[in-house]
């Protein structure tokens, strides 16, 4: 008996708990192990007015007066900046384009193609928010302010799709080969889903609500 108690006194000196019989064993604490932390996507913001028209205008500037140059210049420009600015810069020139979503400025786009399909029009949108900030609200408030002659031709138009890409191009070559749409899936698009604002016209008299305008030159 006196053995049996020195070695408990031994074994609880060493940290150790003598084993009893019918005795409950000591709860094990699980091992914690780390998570890795949610993967948060960049929260998307639209880039302000001042900044985002002085970029259009510098690649206007730039253009010589092509469209297809202008693209060019604008990817430049924003391919210099990071990647969180580019995709501000993207879906405030989709917010830019959506606001010309009208009846009133397609009927006078149909006229001066001489007929113009919905990816037409989404590429007409791009040119206006190309010429810049005084020229996109003018054309929105009056789309007979197109008779200026400013858009000498349909193939400008064609070549405005590219305009609405070089936020995606620009982000891929900033971001060291990570796509746009990829980072922040809820960035808006120019292909617009609904009806334009406004009242639909007929395309047998669309000609007789723009009498300023006359179809453009085909090259």
């Amino acid at each position: 008996m006196l053995l049996l108690a020195s070695l408990s006194l031994v074994l609880g000196a060493c940290g150790v708990q003598p084993s009893v019989e019918g005795a409950a064993p000591h709860p094990v604490e699980p091992t914690t192990v780390p998570q890795p932390a949610a993967e948060v996507e960049p929260e998307l913001r639209y880039m302000k007015n001042g900044k985002f028209w002085d970029i259009i205008d510098r690649s206007l500037e730039a253009s010589g007066g092509s469209t297809g140059r202008q693209a060019v210049e604008l990817e430049e420009i924003l391919a210099a900046m990071p990647p969180e600015q580019i995709a501000s810069f993207n879906a405030t020139f989709v917010s830019k384009n959506l606001e010309l979503y009208t009846w009133e400025l397609w009927g006078a786009a149909y006229v001066l193609v001489g007929g113009c399909l919905d990816d037409c029009f989404e590429y007409f949108r791009n040119w206006v928010v190309g010429q810049g900030s005084d020229y996109h609200q003018a054309v929105k408030r009056d789309p007979q302010v197109l008779a200026d002659g400013r858009l000498r031709s349909d193939v400008e138009i064609g070549d405005a799709e590219s305009l609405a890409y070089t936020g995606a191009d620009a982000y891929l070559r900033s971001s060291g080969g990570r796509e746009l749409y990829e980072d922040y899936p809820e960035s808006p698009s120019t292909i617009a889903g609904e009806e334009p604002w406004g009242t639909a016209w007929d395309e047998e008299e669309v000609e007789n609500l723009y009498p300023g305008l006359t179809p453009l030159p085909a090259d």
